[in-house]
């Protein structure tokens, strides 16, 4: 017997939705037949025989390439700005890419006056990740603020890299 594709499967839920045959179950139930029907595992032949598999979805992050972030400065104001300065955006949706990029370049603007005070910066960094946090949650479709906020998760990835970073160098000169 040789299983249906899956867009058949999705082609005869949405004719059952559409004719109310799911109207008399409850919402646990109903989820359960789209789970298995629709979204559940689906069956993939390798070399090595049938193996079930799902996927999930991911976006691509940018990230900074390893050399800069692993290099050795001589502060964490230059760690920081070396870093925001050397973000690889390589396949970043672009409807996010235009709130990623505002975000990093006010960031710049804002740790270049805190050059003397990073704890006023991080904790700026933290106010507006829970203040953007919110924002996402309550707006599932605007690209723009979704990369606004993973801008805000990178700095704060960046500040704790930076803070180990010099932690670890402090650590060594004193193990000498």
């Amino acid at each position: 017997m040789s299983e249906k594709p899956w867009s058949e499967s999705l082609d005869e839920m949405l004719a059952k939705l559409n004719n109310g045959d799911f109207v008399d179950q409850s919402l646990y139930e109903f989820e359960k037949t789209i789970n298995d029907s629709v979204l559940g595992t689906q069956k993939k032949t390798t070399k090595r025989g049938n193996v079930y598999s799902t996927t999930n979805y991911k976006t691509v992050v940018p990230h900074i390439s390893r050399t800069v972030e692993n290099a050795k400065y001589s502060s964490r104001y230059l760690h920081i700005v070396n870093c925001l300065e050397n973000i690889v955006y390589d396949k970043y949706p672009e409807s996010k890419k235009e709130g990623y990029q505002k975000a990093i370049t006010y960031y710049l603007e804002e740790i270049k006056k805190h050059q003397n005070s990073l704890k006023a910066f991080d904790q700026q960094v933290s106010v507006d990740m829970a203040t953007y946090k919110n924002k996402v949650r309550t707006s599932n479709t605007d690209d723009y603020l979704r990369g606004y906020y993973d801008a805000l998760l990178m700095m704060k990835k960046i500040l704790n890299n930076s803070k180990l970073a010099k932690l670890a160098e402090l650590a060594n000169k004193v193990g000498k």
